[in-house]
């Protein structure tokens, strides 16, 4: 687990579960691996902002909808932060792997309803084979996020594919 996010919990006297799981990347692989509901793992979207970065957490199946999340920044474009950009926000942990305390980072944090809906949140530990799961109540008191509706199933997003006529099978043109 994240030395910072440790003493962090430690701190706040947080009620939570640690959960081991083989190595994933992706937030849905990490969820499957730590056999957890996709809508129950929150994953974490670091995004500029005219004043620096936010942290958007959301159910791993979703992404954001950048156009409601600039509605709730309430200034100014944003924009999904570069790779480089989140090694500099979060120095010490990987990209896919940073837990929703954006405290932690001096981020402000954003969460989406249908994560805190549920009644735990599984969620990075900063590494990609360690998760902590507690309580959405114990979730809401640590994380001081400003709620609001910016997440989409992923589904909802995946272009639609032309679909063209074919020749029927064994058939050919005859000029």
């Amino acid at each position: 687990m994240y030395q910072r996010l440790a003493e962090f919990l430690e701190v706040e006297q947080a009620k939570y579960r640690l959960v081991a799981h083989p190595g994933a990347v992706t937030a849905q692989e990490q969820a499957a691996a730590s056999h957890t509901p996709g809508w129950s793992w929150a994953k974490v979207v670091i995004v500029k902002e005219r004043d620096g970065f936010a942290m958007a957490v959301l159910p791993a199946p979703s992404v954001v909808d950048l156009n409601r999340l600039k509605g709730l920044i309430g200034h100014g474009d944003i924009r999904l932060a570069t790779a480089e950009e989140i090694y500099r926000v979060a120095p010490d942990c990987p990209p896919g792997a940073i837990p929703p305390f954006g405290a932690l980072y001096g981020l402000r944090t954003f969460v989406d309803p249908a994560l805190v809906k549920t009644p735990e949140v599984t969620m990075p530990a900063g590494d990609f084979g360690t998760a902590i799961r507690m309580g959405s109540r114990e979730f809401r008191r640590l994380a001081a996020f400003r709620e609001g509706d910016f997440a989409v199933a992923e589904s909802l997003m995946t272009p639609m594919r032309e679909t063209r006529k074919r020749k029927p099978a064994g058939r050919r043109a005859v000029s």
